[in-house]
């Protein structure tokens, strides 16, 4: 019962910080997802320790959307003569030669980038507007039939302090997500608005 109050006392010491996110579609805002083979692509970023997560949580989300159409890399090779690596900028003669190894139709490509941790964990409201945790996630989506790009996004989140529990909690510090969780949630968030504003 004690360690239960200690819990609850020392969140209560804190502010709840958070994330603010922006979403920018360049192309391809909404999409058919009910047709065809779609493979996904390795992702890339500059997290080493949580670029394996990036691309299991966008495999599992994209699962959601896309169920058994939705192809991995390494099940891919197995059976067809396939780059150990697949670009992430291709042009047309890359995804011609894409359509024609994999006989699928189309390559989802994920790009995570951490660009600061300048916030740390704890944050007191007045240094939130010097520092912030910060990441982006973009995804580029090819047909590879006609061999263009058919869908480009962008998520950019940035730490946020929510408002003090109480009011004369000003000087009360937050505790922030690190731009690694920012940039995995960013993706997890974009992908979910592809299932949104799909085509049914």
């Amino acid at each position: 019962m004690k360690k239960v109050f200690l819990i609850s006392f020392v969140f209560l010491l804190y502010a709840c910080g958070g994330a603010k996110y922006n979403f920018l579609f360049d192309t391809g805002r909404q999409l058919d997802f009910s047709k065809g083979k779609w493979i996904l692509n390795r992702t890339q970023s500059n997290s080493k320790i949580f670029d394996a997560k990036l691309y299991s949580n966008s495999l599992r989300d994209f699962k959601k959307i896309l169920g058994d159409s939705l192809i991995e890399m390494n099940d891919l090779r197995s059976t067809k003569l396939v780059s150990p690596k697949i670009k992430f900028d291709l042009s047309d003669s890359d995804l011609k030669e894409l359509k024609r190894f994999t006989n699928c139709d189309y390559l989802i490509n994920i790009t995570g980038n951490v660009i600061s941790d300048g916030a740390g964990t704890l944050t007191f409201p007045d240094e939130i507007e010097k520092s912030s945790n910060r990441a982006s996630v973009s995804i580029s989506i090819y047909d590879l039939n006609a061999a263009t790009l058919v869908s480009s996004s962008q998520v950019y989140g940035k730490t946020k302090v929510q408002n003090p529990v109480f009011e004369d909690d000003a000087n009360v510090p937050a505790i922030n997500p690190s731009s690694h969780m920012i940039m995995l949630k960013g993706a997890e968030k974009l992908i979910k608005k592809y299932g949104k504003n799909q085509l049914k």
